[in-house]
């Protein structure tokens, strides 16, 4: 396929997202809540969750990019931790789980076309370092969780490095783990080429077909670590060690 004409369906591809978040921001999502109240939310989710699998399957059917996955997505409320190397990739969390909700950035409070939906999703704002904010994410993820959703979070803060680097994990996930008691799944996600990272152009994006692998790996409990090892801390190293281990082996099994 030309380059030009993957310019033109990638701009199409990124108009269709924008007008199916919108559409979900502004008329269904609240045409739902209204009806049905906060209990309504899972069914907000529900439709939230149709659509990221059209669009999805739009961006295979335009060519753009192939979507792989491993492993076995935590059925039961959880806290996911998965490194972050592109923007789709939390659009394909949205896909395995449809009652998941994230962290975001209070940045995207000003984006016009994020803004509606991450407020009428329930999905929780926060991650910018402090004390404070980390105490409310924490009790709003414990929230969350007892409500019977999945929580997605990216801990490193921002978009990865490389395909295959990690920035340090920071620890609010894991706190928010011991607190809940439950379970922590790492997922490693594996981009080639890696598109749609930091500094990379929408452009870049456009030159070939992309692929991304999305792996979960098996769950892991503070009861699971060594004793000196059942802290926050620890919990982080246990996770970032095991996605980073599978990033290492996607990415030879790539170069071959």
């Amino acid at each position: 396929m030309q380059v030009p004409l993957r310019i033109l369906l990638t701009a199409y591809g990124f108009l269709q997202f924008a007008a199916r978040v919108l559409w979900l921001g502004r008329w269904k999502m609240p045409r739902i809540l209204k009806q049905e109240g906060l209990s309504g939310r899972r069914q907000a989710l529900e439709s939230a969750h149709r659509q990221v699998r059209l669009y999805l399957d739009l961006l295979r059917r335009l060519d753009l990019v192939l979507l792989e996955t491993s492993g076995i997505p935590c059925q039961t409320p959880a806290i996911v931790v998965a490194n972050h190397p592109s923007l789709l990739d939390f659009i394909v969390f949205l896909r395995d789980f449809p009652n998941a909700v994230c962290l975001y950035k209070s940045q995207s409070l000003h984006n016009p076309v994020l803004s509606p939906f991450v407020q009428i999703a329930g999905y929780i704002e926060g991650m910018d370092g402090s004390t404070r904010t980390t105490r409310r994410v924490i009790g709003a993820i414990a929230d969350r969780l007892a409500e019977g959703h999945h929580v997605i979070i990216f801990p490193e803060g921002t978009r990865s490095p490389g395909a295959a680097q990690l920035h340090k994990f920071r620890t609010t996930a894991f706190h928010s783990a011991i607190r809940s008691n439950t379970a922590l799944q790492p997922v490693a996600i594996h981009c080639q080429p890696l598109f749609l990272g930091k500094r990379q152009y929408w452009l870049d994006f456009c030159r070939r077909r992309n692929k991304m692998h999305i792996r979960y790996l098996p769950p892991i409990t503070i009861d699971s670590l060594p004793t000196d090892q059942r802290n926050a801390a620890g919990l982080a190293l246990a996770a970032q060690t095991c996605i980073q281990e599978s990033l290492d082996k996607m990415e030879r099994q790539a170069c071959q």
